[in-house]
């Protein structure tokens, strides 16, 4: 009979995965037959990464495949990863600003496309690896994805979390006629506004929080995930070189970044624009539009009963204006009674 500390030793080294890197499905990981996949039904053929992406089976970080590409932005790569040494499913986050970068089809060093932007790219990568580290030190928020390990490779930096298996806000929107009561919405949220607080004490903002980036898992937990546009806004002293933009979440400082624009009160509006959405059905209007003329509806004028506090507090997390929004999300918390 095993003694249990040989036990123990015994289950690490079979949850390692030993398989031949060419057997691997770069699409779901099962093993493959042939060169078609008898778990997700894809041929090999059909799962090739577009450039500028690291192809399919590129080790990383020395125990990390790369599989399918999940989203490419404006400033990263997501790829679906898989983990050799614990044999599990990864997300992994690939630093890489398309306005500065560039990479050769099937390389896998990531250039800087001409000297003049060197500066800025390492400013920037420099303030990525210190964004990973804050997020490491707070993996253990309920409410945001789990931060598993960052490193530095290809002349760029990677950030592994989990993946999550589940549907987005946006998905589960639809599903429910893109309408959800307060008491839902708030369900829902309400994690996400936990672990915004937080993030807030130590100097960090998501900067790009909408449905899509706010996953239930297993009909059971909430998360906030794609930190990809985060920054250290109390220590930030330049513009940043990229945002992202999502027209009806994104507030007016977005649309004209400036040094130290961006704060706490840039999460209030985006997370308010969520809320509205959800207890809605409409995205509110361009905050640029809005700049001209509001004429973004409370939801009573839209017929939609909600306590006066919550109609107050969503639409002052909503104003135009930075200075005339919540300052922090405590305070907007406080006005939503939570």
């Amino acid at each position: 009979m095993l003694d249990r500390k040989y036990r123990r030793c015994y289950n690490l080294r079979m949850r390692e995965d030993v398989r031949n890197i060419s057997s691997i499905c770069p699409n779901c990981f099962a093993t493959l037959k042939g060169d078609s996949c008898p778990a997700c039904g894809k041929d090999f053929s059909d799962t090739v990464n577009p450039p500028p992406a690291l192809p399919v089976r590129y080790i990383m970080g020395s125990k990390y495949l790369t599989g399918k590409v999940l989203g490419i932005g404006g400033f990263g790569i997501t790829y679906l990863g898989w983990d050799l040494s614990e044999s599990r499913k990864l997300a992994i986050k690939e630093f890489f600003p398309r306005d500065f970068a560039t990479r050769d089809s099937g390389g896998e060093i990531v250039n800087v496309k001409s000297p003049e932007t060197v500066s800025q790219y390492n400013h920037w990568l420099n303030a990525f690896i210190e964004e990973a580290k804050i997020l490491m030190r707070i993996k253990h928020l309920g409410g945001v994805v789990k931060l598993l390990d960052y490193f530095e490779n290809n002349n760029t930096a990677y950030i592994v979390t989990d993946y999550l298996e589940g549907s987005s806000l946006r998905e589960h929107l639809t599903a429910h006629n893109y309408k959800l009561t307060w008491d839902e919405t708030l369900k829902i949220l309400n994690p996400v506004l936990t672990s915004l607080r937080i993030l807030h004490s130590y100097g960090v903002i998501h900067n790009d929080i909408s449905p899509e980036n706010i996953i239930i898992v297993l009909n059971k937990y909430v998360k906030l995930i794609d930190f990809g546009a985060a920054i250290l806004y109390k220590v930030s002293n330049a513009a940043r070189p990229y945002v992202v933009l999502k027209n009806g979440y994104s507030p007016l400082e977005l649309y004209r970044p400036t040094a130290r624009s961006q704060g706490p009160w840039t999460d209030v509006y985006q997370i308010g624009a969520t809320m509205y959405n959800c207890i809605t059905g409409y995205i509110p209007p361009v905050a640029t539009e809005r700049e001209k003329d509001d004429r973004l509806p409370k939801p009573s004028d839209l017929k939609i009963e909600l306590p006066l506090h919550v109609e107050d507090a969503l639409m002052k997390a909503l104003a135009v204006f930075p200075q005339d929004r919540y300052s922090s999300i405590d305070d907007f918390m406080f006005d939503l009674r939570l």
